[in-house]
Parts: C-alpha cells; sequence; structure tokens
C-alpha cells in the first residue's frame, strides 16, 4: 500500500452506526465487547507480526520470455519521493533485466499533466507495456485508453480496480496490500486495548483506494470490536501543511483518545506533531501503514510509535515484471497477494533497519523468490 501521494486531492465506524461530524470527519461507535474469540484475533496479530514462512509464489510457468529480450517497459510512480515506489522500482529494474527487458522510470510527480505526460511518452517510444503505481485509472484516463489502443497493455498497481475499466486483455490490476495493511493495524488495535479502543485514524481522501483501505478498517472494527470507538480525520496530501492541526483537533474534540493512525507514514511526522500539539502524547499510541525506513527507526527508539504495517515492496516489485511479461505474451494473469507484516517495538529488534536490508526483501520472508521468479519465466 501503499503509498498514496496525490496533490489533486478531489479527484474523484466502525462499531455501531457511522455518522458525519460537521467538520466532515466521521465516526462510529458502539458498545457490546469483543465479538472474535480473543485469543484467536491475538493469534492472528502474533501471525501478522512474523516473517512469511513462504511467498505466494505464482504456479502457471512462463513460455517465450526469450522474445521480450530488448523491449522496454514504462513504470510510472504516482511520486518518486515516495521510498516504498522507489524500492518497487529497483526491484521491478532487476526482475525484468532478467529478462532483457529494459524499465524507464517516468515521475508522475503527484501531476494529473505530468502522469498524463509520462503515459503518453510511454506510448510515442512504442513501450511494450505501462505500469502505474499509485496512480487512480481516471487520473490519466484518456492516455491509459490511447495506449491500450494501440496494442500497450497497461498494468494498474496498488490502486482497487475501477469499475468503469474493468480488467481485460490490455489492462490488469494488482489492487496492492492497501487494505491489509489497516485491518492489521486495527487488529493489533483492538488486542492491545482489550477491545475497548478509541482510535482516531488520520486517512486520506487522495483517491478512491486511500478511502477504501480506511473503510476496511472500519469494517474490521465494526465486525471484532463493538465498544471500539473510531474517528475518521480526512486529510489530504494537497492540504499537507493542515494535517497536525486538524490532527490535533480531532484529538480534542474526542475525549479519551488512546490510538492515533496515520494511513500512509508518509503522514507520519505531521501525525505526531498534531498528536504533540494537543497535549495528549503521554497518553496515546501511535501506528501507521507503509512501513519504511523512518518508521521502524522510530519504532525502534521507544518514540510514539507503537505498530507500522507494511508491504513487501521489493517483492511486488517482482510480481509486477511476472504480471507484465505476461500481458506483454498475451497471458491472463493469476490472482496476486502482496505479503504484509506487522512491525512492533518487540518483533523491531528482530530486524536489520537499513536499505541494505530492505532491498533484499528479508523483513518479510524469504530472500529466494527471485530465483523462482527467473525458474517460472524459464531463465533458470
Amino acid at each position: 500500500m501503499l503509498v498514496a501521494a496525490l496533490t489533486a486531492a478531489g479527484l474523484l465506524a466502525a462499531c455501531g452506526s457511522d455518522s458525519t461530524d460537521s467538520d466532515g470527519t466521521s465516526t462510529a461507535g458502539g458498545g457490546g465487547g469483543v465479538s472474535t474469540a480473543a485469543g484467536d484475533l491475538a493469534a492472528k496479530v502474533t501471525e501478522l507480526s512474523n516473517p512469511r514462512k513462504t511467498l505466494p509464489i505464482p504456479t502457471d510457468e512462463v513460455e517465450g520470455v526469450d522474445r521480450l529480450r530488448g523491449k522496454t517497459v514504462y513504470y510510472i510512480p504516482i511520486t518518486q519521493q515516495a521510498p516504498a515506489l522507489t524500492v518497487t522500482a529497483r526491484a521491478l529494474t532487476s526482475a525484468l533485466s532478467a529478462a532483457g527487458v529494459d524499465v524507464h522510470v517516468c515521475n508522475g510527480n503527484s501531476n494529473p499533466s505530468d502522469i498524463t505526460s509520462c503515459v503518453n511518452q510511454a506510448t510515442g517510444a512504442s513501450a511494450a507495456a505501462i505500469i502505474t503505481d499509485a496512480i487512480p485509472y481516471a487520473l490519466a484516463g484518456n492516455a491509459l485508453g490511447a495506449a491500450q489502443s494501440k496494442g500497450i497493455p497497461v498494468l494498474i498497481t496498488n490502486q482497487i480496480p475501477d469499475s468503469a475499466h474493468p480488467a481485460g486483455d490490455r489492462l490488469g490490476y494488482i489492487e496492492g496490500a492497501g487494505k491489509a495493511q489497516q485491518r492489521a493495524i486495527a487488529d493489533w488495535i483492538i488486542v492491545d486495548s482489550g477491545g475497548k479502543a478509541n482510535v482516531v485514524i488520520n486517512g486520506s481522501t487522495d483517491s478512491p483506494s486511500t478511502q477504501a483501505y480506511v473503510a476496511a478498517a472500519q469494517e474490521e472494527y465494526r465486525a471484532h470490536c463493538p465498544d471500539c470507538e473510531v474517528k475518521v480525520n480526512k486529510i489530504s496530501s494537497a492540504n499537507f501543511s493542515l494535517i497536525a492541526s486538524s490532527t490535533s483537533s480531532a484529538i480534542l474534540t474526542t475525549p479519551g483518545v488512546g490510538y492515533v493512525v496515520s494511513e500512509f507514514e508518509q503522514y507520519l511526522q505531521p501525525t505526531l506533531n498534531g498528536v504533540q500539539q494537543s497535549g495528549k502524547a503521554s497518553s496515546i499510541r501511535g501506528a501507521a501503514g507503509s512501513a519504511q525506513i523512518t518508521g521502524l527507526q522510530m519504532l525502534a527508539s521507544g518514540k510514539f510509535l507503537h505498530v507500522d504495517s507494511g508491504q513487501a515492496n521489493v517483492f511486488q516489485g517482482w510480481v509486477d515484471a511476472d504480471a507484465a511479461i505476461r500481458m506483454m505474451l498475451g497471458l491472463p494473469l493469476p490472482e496476486y497477494e502482496i505479503p504484509i507484516r506487522l512491525f512492533t517495538r518487540d518483533n523491531v529488534k528482530d530486524i536489520t533497519v537499513s536499505s541494505e536490508a530492505e532491498a533484499t526483501g528479508e523483513w518479510f520472508g524469504p530472500t529466494d523468490f527471485p530465483a523462482k521468479f527467473r525458474a517460472l519465466w524459464g531463465l533458470g
């Protein structure tokens, strides 16, 4: 998940009955105790806190990969300033190079005009495929449609599928783990609070996908924690400078807040600033999604953050490569899963928090997946 850095905000609860405050934040509350067996939910959190023993690699082999040698794939992230997308880009480049395919990275700069320009550039260069990351289809719909009409397959990643543009021979989606990350944070909070959490979620309104991720968290609280109270404080990249003050306001108008969640780590610092401005920092536990080195360092230092959910961005780079290869060869896409993990103040001590360690994918499980993908593609 992943990271949403869309500056064109406007483009497009937990327990009991939901409502919307006059300030636009959504709230939910109710009562009745933890609805799921506490032991089951705790076991789930424990499982999510450990690295995977195996990774979900597709089983259908791919033939004819040698025919792609010399071709170029365009990778268009919403912004290269998002650390997670930089990690994915490097992994994607490494993966496709094994097949003799070049990768051209074109920075979307969180700007619709730049994103459209990147897509048009790829189309003009007769790219073999286009991969977008964290970009809603509608943001460059005409350009993406034109690319497909010229026979260029388009892969949309880290976004929920656009119902107006369903997947087909030249359009594929890999949703990513945005929903899974937010559900995992909710589960951790439910267990940590004994089923009586009072939560403020700084939820991004940047795209339909970012809003869907928060909605998934709200559903998790509704399903498993009737005594939890959840308030969504709506934030956006376009109003980044206002996040701290709106966070403080949300806390001060919601008595008893014990947890504050930053949907993505890119909002973590202003979220922390807002908690400090509220004067409630000593009684609030922080949580974030899209774990990166900054957040993991904060966990290790014992400062504010207590849990950070992340998705396996290096693994996703290889998954994206697999999907692009299949689409370029006219093959159907399998169901992909991007693993996630919950990082806490306890288990962060078991990993090496460095760019080198991150690049191997070791935080999430075995690191032999590159060899397995190459074997899947007949490249031994």
